[in-house]
Protein backbone atom coordinates (compact mmCIF):
# COMPACT_ATOMS: atom_id res chain seq x y z
CA UNK A 1 0.00 0.00 0.00
CA UNK A 2 2.83 2.37 0.86
CA UNK A 3 4.36 1.78 -2.57
CA UNK A 4 1.04 2.62 -4.23
CA UNK A 5 0.83 5.94 -2.39
CA UNK A 6 4.41 6.81 -3.36
CA UNK A 7 3.70 5.90 -6.99
CA UNK A 8 0.62 8.12 -7.08
CA UNK A 9 2.54 10.95 -5.44
CA UNK A 10 5.20 10.69 -8.14
CA UNK A 11 2.53 10.69 -10.86
CA UNK A 12 0.94 13.79 -9.32
CA UNK A 13 4.28 15.61 -9.25
CA UNK A 14 4.92 14.75 -12.90
CA UNK A 15 1.41 15.90 -13.83
CA UNK A 16 1.87 19.19 -11.98
CA UNK A 17 5.16 19.81 -13.77
CA UNK A 18 3.53 19.00 -17.11
CA UNK A 19 0.55 21.23 -16.48
CA UNK A 20 2.87 24.16 -15.64
CA UNK A 21 4.32 23.99 -19.16
CA UNK A 22 1.08 23.02 -20.93
CA UNK A 23 0.59 26.57 -22.19
CA UNK A 24 3.91 26.66 -24.11
CA UNK A 25 3.56 25.64 -27.76
CA UNK A 26 7.04 26.51 -28.96
CA UNK A 27 10.22 28.01 -27.56
CA UNK A 28 12.80 29.87 -29.61
CA UNK A 29 14.96 30.86 -26.63
CA UNK A 30 18.30 29.62 -28.07
CA UNK A 31 18.92 27.39 -25.04
CA UNK A 32 19.91 24.65 -27.49
CA UNK A 33 23.04 26.74 -28.08
CA UNK A 34 22.26 27.12 -31.79
CA UNK A 35 19.51 28.18 -34.21
CA UNK A 36 17.88 24.74 -34.49
CA UNK A 37 14.61 25.80 -32.78
CA UNK A 38 13.85 27.95 -35.83
CA UNK A 39 12.61 26.78 -39.25
CA UNK A 40 15.24 28.50 -41.40
CA UNK A 41 17.62 31.44 -41.62
CA UNK A 42 17.95 34.35 -44.03
CA UNK A 43 21.49 35.64 -43.54
CA UNK A 44 24.32 36.83 -45.69
CA UNK A 45 26.86 34.91 -43.54
CA UNK A 46 26.83 32.99 -40.21
CA UNK A 47 28.45 35.83 -38.26
CA UNK A 48 25.31 37.96 -38.78
CA UNK A 49 23.06 35.70 -36.65
CA UNK A 50 25.09 34.27 -33.79
CA UNK A 51 23.92 32.49 -30.62
CA UNK A 52 25.99 34.03 -27.81
CA UNK A 53 26.43 33.58 -24.06
CA UNK A 54 26.17 37.29 -23.22
CA UNK A 55 24.36 39.54 -22.99
CA UNK A 56 21.37 37.32 -22.27
CA UNK A 57 17.97 37.68 -20.59
CA UNK A 58 16.63 34.35 -19.28
CA UNK A 59 18.75 31.21 -19.48
CA UNK A 60 22.29 30.98 -20.84
CA UNK A 61 22.08 32.11 -24.48
CA UNK A 62 20.70 34.85 -26.71
CA UNK A 63 20.74 35.81 -30.39
CA UNK A 64 23.08 38.48 -31.70
CA UNK A 65 21.69 39.97 -34.92
CA UNK A 66 23.87 42.22 -37.09
CA UNK A 67 23.10 44.01 -40.35
CA UNK A 68 25.59 45.89 -42.52
CA UNK A 69 24.80 48.07 -45.50
CA UNK A 70 24.21 45.85 -48.53
CA UNK A 71 23.21 42.67 -46.61
CA UNK A 72 20.55 41.17 -48.88
CA UNK A 73 20.47 37.37 -48.53
CA UNK A 74 17.13 36.88 -50.34
CA UNK A 75 17.51 39.49 -53.09
CA UNK A 76 14.54 41.53 -51.89
CA UNK A 77 13.80 45.00 -50.56
CA UNK A 78 15.82 46.42 -47.69
CA UNK A 79 18.79 44.88 -45.90
CA UNK A 80 18.32 42.06 -43.43
CA UNK A 81 19.49 39.05 -41.47
CA UNK A 82 16.53 37.19 -39.93
CA UNK A 83 15.41 33.89 -38.44
CA UNK A 84 12.15 32.37 -39.71
CA UNK A 85 9.61 30.29 -37.80
CA UNK A 86 6.51 28.81 -39.46
CA UNK A 87 4.37 29.03 -36.34
CA UNK A 88 0.85 28.30 -37.57
CA UNK A 89 -0.55 31.85 -37.35
CA UNK A 90 -3.79 31.04 -39.17
CA UNK A 91 -7.45 32.09 -39.20
CA UNK A 92 -9.12 32.00 -35.77
CA UNK A 93 -6.01 31.02 -33.83
CA UNK A 94 -5.47 32.92 -30.57
CA UNK A 95 -1.92 33.05 -29.22
CA UNK A 96 0.45 34.82 -26.87
CA UNK A 97 4.04 35.67 -27.78
CA UNK A 98 6.72 36.74 -25.32
CA UNK A 99 10.27 37.89 -26.06
CA UNK A 100 12.99 40.32 -24.99
CA UNK A 101 15.10 42.66 -27.13
CA UNK A 102 18.22 44.67 -26.25
CA UNK A 103 19.56 47.64 -28.21
CA UNK A 104 23.15 48.07 -26.96
CA UNK A 105 24.27 51.40 -25.51
CA UNK A 106 26.20 52.14 -28.71
CA UNK A 107 23.39 51.16 -31.09
CA UNK A 108 23.42 53.78 -33.90
CA UNK A 109 20.13 55.71 -33.98
CA UNK A 110 19.03 56.57 -37.52
CA UNK A 111 15.93 58.30 -38.94
CA UNK A 112 15.17 55.22 -41.04
CA UNK A 113 12.92 52.24 -40.26
CA UNK A 114 14.26 49.04 -38.71
CA UNK A 115 11.94 46.04 -38.23
CA UNK A 116 13.10 43.79 -35.38
CA UNK A 117 10.20 41.31 -35.33
CA UNK A 118 7.41 40.73 -37.84
CA UNK A 119 4.73 38.27 -38.88
CA UNK A 120 4.76 38.10 -42.66
CA UNK A 121 1.97 37.05 -45.01
CA UNK A 122 2.60 34.44 -47.73
CA UNK A 123 2.16 36.98 -50.55
CA UNK A 124 4.98 38.47 -52.58
CA UNK A 125 4.03 42.14 -52.26
CA UNK A 126 3.11 44.60 -49.56
CA UNK A 127 4.16 45.20 -46.00
CA UNK A 128 3.77 42.43 -43.38
CA UNK A 129 0.43 42.63 -41.54
CA UNK A 130 2.02 42.69 -38.05
CA UNK A 131 5.40 44.25 -37.28
CA UNK A 132 7.44 46.10 -34.66
CA UNK A 133 9.59 48.94 -35.91
CA UNK A 134 12.39 51.07 -34.50
CA UNK A 135 12.71 54.58 -35.95
CA UNK A 136 10.52 56.21 -38.54
CA UNK A 137 11.29 57.80 -41.89
CA UNK A 138 9.98 61.26 -42.74
CA UNK A 139 7.51 59.96 -45.33
CA UNK A 140 5.98 57.49 -42.88
CA UNK A 141 5.17 59.55 -39.80
CA UNK A 142 5.86 63.16 -40.64
CA UNK A 143 9.13 63.50 -38.76
CA UNK A 144 12.15 61.32 -37.90
CA UNK A 145 11.89 59.49 -34.57
CA UNK A 146 15.10 57.46 -34.45
CA UNK A 147 14.77 56.17 -30.87
CA UNK A 148 11.04 55.36 -30.86
CA UNK A 149 9.20 52.04 -31.27
CA UNK A 150 6.09 51.56 -33.37
CA UNK A 151 3.63 48.65 -33.36
CA UNK A 152 1.91 48.44 -36.75
CA UNK A 153 -1.00 46.16 -37.69
CA UNK A 154 -2.71 45.79 -41.07
CA UNK A 155 -0.75 48.71 -42.52
CA UNK A 156 -3.40 51.07 -41.17
CA UNK A 157 -3.27 50.96 -37.37
CA UNK A 158 -0.14 52.19 -35.60
CA UNK A 159 0.74 52.67 -31.96
CA UNK A 160 3.66 54.91 -31.07
CA UNK A 161 5.47 53.60 -28.02
CA UNK A 162 7.96 55.14 -25.62
CA UNK A 163 11.53 55.72 -26.78
CA UNK A 164 13.83 52.81 -26.02
CA UNK A 165 16.51 52.87 -23.36
CA UNK A 166 19.64 51.61 -25.04
CA UNK A 167 21.76 49.24 -22.97
CA UNK A 168 18.74 47.66 -21.22
CA UNK A 169 16.54 44.67 -22.05
CA UNK A 170 12.99 45.48 -23.11
CA UNK A 171 10.27 42.86 -22.60
CA UNK A 172 7.25 42.29 -24.85
CA UNK A 173 4.09 40.19 -24.52
CA UNK A 174 1.74 40.18 -27.51
CA UNK A 175 -1.76 38.68 -27.33
CA UNK A 176 -3.21 38.20 -30.79
CA UNK A 177 -6.08 36.49 -32.54
CA UNK A 178 -5.29 35.86 -36.17
CA UNK A 179 -8.18 36.72 -38.48
CA UNK A 180 -8.94 38.46 -41.77
CA UNK A 181 -12.16 39.73 -40.16
CA UNK A 182 -11.53 43.07 -38.35
CA UNK A 183 -14.38 42.26 -35.98
CA UNK A 184 -12.73 38.97 -34.91
CA UNK A 185 -8.99 39.58 -35.04
CA UNK A 186 -7.48 41.55 -32.18
CA UNK A 187 -4.22 42.55 -30.49
CA UNK A 188 -3.13 43.43 -26.95
CA UNK A 189 0.41 44.44 -26.02
CA UNK A 190 2.45 44.66 -22.81
CA UNK A 191 5.81 46.48 -22.91
CA UNK A 192 8.21 46.33 -19.96
CA UNK A 193 5.44 45.03 -17.72
CA UNK A 194 2.85 47.67 -18.62
CA UNK A 195 -0.12 47.27 -20.92
CA UNK A 196 0.47 49.83 -23.68
CA UNK A 197 -2.16 48.62 -26.17
CA UNK A 198 -5.52 47.61 -24.68
CA UNK A 199 -7.47 44.99 -26.57
CA UNK A 200 -8.14 46.36 -30.03
CA UNK A 201 -10.08 44.59 -32.78
CA UNK A 202 -8.24 44.79 -36.09
CA UNK A 203 -7.52 42.63 -39.12
CA UNK A 204 -4.39 40.56 -38.48
CA UNK A 205 -4.44 38.41 -41.63
CA UNK A 206 -4.80 39.78 -45.13
CA UNK A 207 -6.80 36.70 -46.16
CA UNK A 208 -8.51 33.92 -44.17
CA UNK A 209 -6.53 31.46 -46.31
CA UNK A 210 -3.19 32.93 -45.19
CA UNK A 211 -0.82 31.51 -42.62
CA UNK A 212 1.50 34.22 -41.37
CA UNK A 213 4.99 33.30 -40.23
CA UNK A 214 7.34 34.81 -37.67
CA UNK A 215 10.61 36.56 -38.56
CA UNK A 216 13.04 37.90 -35.97
CA UNK A 217 16.43 39.55 -36.29
CA UNK A 218 16.90 42.88 -38.04
CA UNK A 219 15.39 44.09 -41.32
CA UNK A 220 15.95 47.74 -42.25
CA UNK A 221 15.78 50.44 -44.87
CA UNK A 222 18.57 49.89 -47.37
CA UNK A 223 19.41 53.60 -47.07
CA UNK A 224 20.69 53.00 -43.51
CA UNK A 225 24.48 53.38 -43.45
CA UNK A 226 25.97 52.30 -40.10
CA UNK A 227 26.32 48.68 -39.02
CA UNK A 228 23.69 47.89 -36.36
CA UNK A 229 23.70 45.07 -33.79
CA UNK A 230 20.90 44.09 -31.41
CA UNK A 231 20.05 41.05 -29.26
CA UNK A 232 16.93 38.89 -28.87
CA UNK A 233 16.15 36.30 -26.21
CA UNK A 234 13.43 34.24 -24.55
CA UNK A 235 11.06 33.87 -27.51
CA UNK A 236 7.93 31.91 -26.53
CA UNK A 237 4.67 31.05 -28.30
CA UNK A 238 2.02 30.09 -25.75
CA UNK A 239 -1.69 29.80 -25.06
CA UNK A 240 -1.61 31.81 -21.81
CA UNK A 241 -0.37 35.22 -20.77
CA UNK A 242 1.46 33.71 -17.78
CA UNK A 243 3.64 31.45 -19.93
CA UNK A 244 4.44 34.17 -22.44
CA UNK A 245 5.30 36.67 -19.69
CA UNK A 246 7.39 34.24 -17.63
CA UNK A 247 10.20 34.10 -20.18
CA UNK A 248 10.60 37.88 -20.01
CA UNK A 249 10.33 37.93 -16.20
CA UNK A 250 7.18 40.02 -16.44
CA UNK A 251 4.23 39.02 -14.29
CA UNK A 252 1.55 41.71 -13.89
CA UNK A 253 -1.95 40.29 -14.37
CA UNK A 254 -3.56 41.04 -17.73
CA UNK A 255 -6.04 43.92 -17.64
CA UNK A 256 -9.71 43.00 -18.14
CA UNK A 257 -10.73 43.27 -21.76
CA UNK A 258 -14.04 42.99 -23.64
CA UNK A 259 -15.32 39.66 -24.90
CA UNK A 260 -14.07 38.57 -28.29
CA UNK A 261 -17.55 39.07 -29.66
CA UNK A 262 -17.77 42.72 -28.62
CA UNK A 263 -17.68 45.30 -31.41
CA UNK A 264 -14.47 47.28 -31.82
CA UNK A 265 -14.31 50.32 -29.57
CA UNK A 266 -13.86 53.58 -31.46
CA UNK A 267 -10.39 55.02 -31.11
CA UNK A 268 -9.51 58.64 -30.42
CA UNK A 269 -9.09 61.03 -33.32
CA UNK A 270 -5.43 61.68 -34.11
CA UNK A 271 -4.12 65.18 -34.60
CA UNK A 272 -2.52 66.00 -37.94
CA UNK A 273 1.22 65.36 -38.03
CA UNK A 274 3.62 68.13 -38.95
CA UNK A 275 4.95 68.43 -42.49
CA UNK A 276 1.96 66.71 -44.02
CA UNK A 277 2.82 63.21 -42.77
CA UNK A 278 0.48 60.51 -41.48
CA UNK A 279 -1.26 61.45 -38.19
CA UNK A 280 0.49 60.00 -35.15
CA UNK A 281 0.04 60.26 -31.40
CA UNK A 282 1.40 58.28 -28.44
CA UNK A 283 -0.74 55.33 -27.40
CA UNK A 284 -3.31 55.73 -30.15
CA UNK A 285 -3.88 54.54 -33.70
CA UNK A 286 -3.23 56.39 -36.88
CA UNK A 287 -4.05 55.64 -40.47
CA UNK A 288 -1.73 55.24 -43.39
CA UNK A 289 0.71 52.68 -44.73
CA UNK A 290 3.65 53.22 -42.40
CA UNK A 291 6.36 50.94 -43.72
CA UNK A 292 7.24 50.45 -47.40
CA UNK A 293 6.16 47.23 -49.11
CA UNK A 294 7.72 43.99 -47.96
CA UNK A 295 9.71 41.42 -49.93
CA UNK A 296 8.74 38.24 -51.70
CA UNK A 297 9.24 35.44 -49.18
CA UNK A 298 8.24 31.77 -48.53
CA UNK A 299 4.60 30.78 -48.36
CA UNK A 300 4.01 27.91 -45.97
CA UNK A 301 3.29 27.60 -42.26
CA UNK A 302 3.05 24.84 -39.71
CA UNK A 303 0.39 24.03 -37.16
CA UNK A 304 0.84 22.98 -33.56
CA UNK A 305 -0.68 19.88 -32.02
CA UNK A 306 -2.92 20.00 -28.95
CA UNK A 307 -1.37 19.37 -25.56
CA UNK A 308 -3.10 16.99 -23.15
CA UNK A 309 -2.66 17.09 -19.37
CA UNK A 310 -3.17 14.48 -16.64
CA UNK A 311 -5.98 15.25 -14.16
CA UNK A 312 -4.05 16.29 -11.05
CA UNK A 313 -7.14 16.63 -8.77
CA UNK A 314 -8.14 13.05 -9.56
CA UNK A 315 -4.68 11.77 -8.61
CA UNK A 316 -4.67 13.69 -5.36
CA UNK A 317 -8.12 12.35 -4.48
CA UNK A 318 -6.91 8.80 -5.12
CA UNK A 319 -3.92 9.38 -2.85
CA UNK A 320 -6.19 10.59 -0.04
CA UNK A 321 -8.45 7.54 -0.43
CA UNK A 322 -5.51 5.14 -0.25
CA UNK A 323 -4.26 6.94 2.86
CA UNK A 324 -7.61 6.51 4.61
CA UNK A 325 -7.69 2.79 3.71
CA UNK A 326 -4.18 2.33 5.07
CA UNK A 327 -5.11 3.96 8.41
CA UNK A 328 -8.25 1.77 8.64
CA UNK A 329 -6.20 -1.36 8.03
CA UNK A 330 -3.82 -0.40 10.85
CA UNK A 331 -6.71 0.11 13.31
CA UNK A 332 -8.23 -3.24 12.33
CA UNK A 333 -4.94 -5.02 13.07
Amino acid sequence: MHRSIKSLALMAAVALAGSAAAGVLWSGDFETGDRSQWSQVEMISPDRLQVVDAPNRPGRHALRAEVRKGDDPINASGNRNELVRYDGASEGRELYYGWSTLWPADYPLTPTWQVFIQWHHPGNNGAPPVRFVMGCSVGDCGRPLPDTLFFIVDGQTMWQMAPVTRGAWHDFVLHIRWSADPGVGFVELWYDGQQVVPKRFVRTLYSSADTNYLKMGLYRDEATDPTQVLFHDGVIQATTYEEAAATARVDPPPSPSPDAGSPPAPGPTPAPAPDGGSPVFPGGPSTGDVIPGGPAEPTVGCSQGATSAVSVPALLAAMALLGRRRRSARRAS
